[in-house]
């Protein structure tokens, strides 16, 4: 870097940790300083799951090119209500931002009656860093080998079959819904504290069927103690090849059959764009190295970078997307409790 583009650009952050990132946005993301001030990436969720993981391997590999300290912590709890929160509250100085899945701009503001902070406005998109499938299982003990003979035994017992979801208000309860609204079933929603106790109740024959993440069914999948149906989103799962989308199904199960989930980055609402678009260099540079998208891809997820603008639109659409869905169920957390 010459000495002449560095003394501008350390006029206008100031701060060592934000000029590392800055100069990713305009120059070689190995060209970048070491900082001294440590910058923050906020996990809503715990420690050593799939987010974290990704967010560390990704977080690592910017370190390794940026020279900047970088920290995750993690903040647990409220479906990751409380590090979004923490986020959208957070100075506007570029020094901290938040990874989050679709949940956060697409849920909160139609699950929970108040909030303290506007998604919408308070978390400004930085890009997604992947998407991930969910898939309808079934257990053994139901005599369906595909989607559309579980759909004519649920129509042939009604009352009697029921979905589980990995908690009320997650992806997995509405996309149960949809699944309802889309096929006029009255699949009961079973809901669960995770993906675990689901599984455990599907694989041992009291639950008929679950809507949870690709990454969670397959090895039960591959062992024949449960049965994919179909998967969300708009391609089948490169490690599920014989699983076929709800779209090539062609029951015309609507938004099911392009709803895409994603994990991303946020900052919070009122930084300044050249800051966000400095978060967006750093962590594109990463995803584009073949050793961090070969670890993403083994937790089954489709490695993805948008620019803040196609961000943004991606969030808008799921907005209504989801918001539909959510709306009409008058579903609440505040009523789950």
């Amino acid at each position: 870097m010459t000495e002449r583009f560095l003394r501008p650009l350390h006029r206008w952050v100031g701060a060592m940790a934000l000029a590392c990132l800055a100069i990713l946005a305009v120059g070689s993301p190995l060209g970048a300083q070491p900082s001294d001030r440590p910058v923050k990436i906020i996990v809503g969720f715990p420690a050593g799951g799939g987010l974290d993981i990704m967010v560390r391997t990704i977080a690592e590999k910017m370190r390794a090119a940026t020279g900047a300290t970088i920290i995750i912590e993690n903040r647990p709890g409220a479906a990751g209500r409380i590090a979004a929160e923490a986020v959208a509250r957070a100075e506007p100085d570029g020094a901290t931002i938040l990874a989050a899945p679709i949940v956060a701009t697409a849920f909160y503001p139609f699950i929970f009656k108040s909030l303290p902070f506007d998604p919408l406005k308070d978390l400004a998109p930085i890009t997604r860093f992947s998407t991930f499938q969910f898939a309808l299982a079934i257990g053994r003990q139901v005599p369906a080998a595909n989607a559309a003979e579980f759909i004519a035994f649920v129509r042939a017992n009604p009352g009697k079959a029921g979905f589980g979801s990995l908690g009320a208000g997650t992806p997995s309860h509405f996309l149960g819904i949809m699944f309802n609204q889309a096929t006029g079933l009255d699949l009961t929603h079973v809901p669960y504290r995770g993906s675990a106790p689901a599984l455990n109740d599907l694989v041992g024959g009291s639950l008929q069927a679950v809507f949870d993440t690709t990454a969670s069914l397959m090895e039960h999948h591959r062992a024949g103690t449960a049965r994919l149906l179909a998967v969300t989103g708009r391609a089948r799962s490169p490690r599920l090849p014989d699983v076929p989308t709800f779209a090539e199904l062609q029951l015309g199960l609507g938004d099911m059959e392009t709803a895409e989930l994603w994990y991303g980055f946020f900052a919070p609402g009122r930084t300044p764009a050249a800051m966000i678009d400095g978060w967006n260099a750093a962590i594109r540079a990463a995803l584009a190295d073949p050793a961090v998208r070969a670890q993403l891809e083994r937790l089954d997820v489709q490695v993805v970078s948008d620019t803040p603008a196609e961000f943004s639109a991606i969030i808008a659409a799921d907005y209504e997307r989801w918001g539909r869905v959510i709306r009409a169920t008058g579903f609440t957390m505040e009523d789950a409790r």
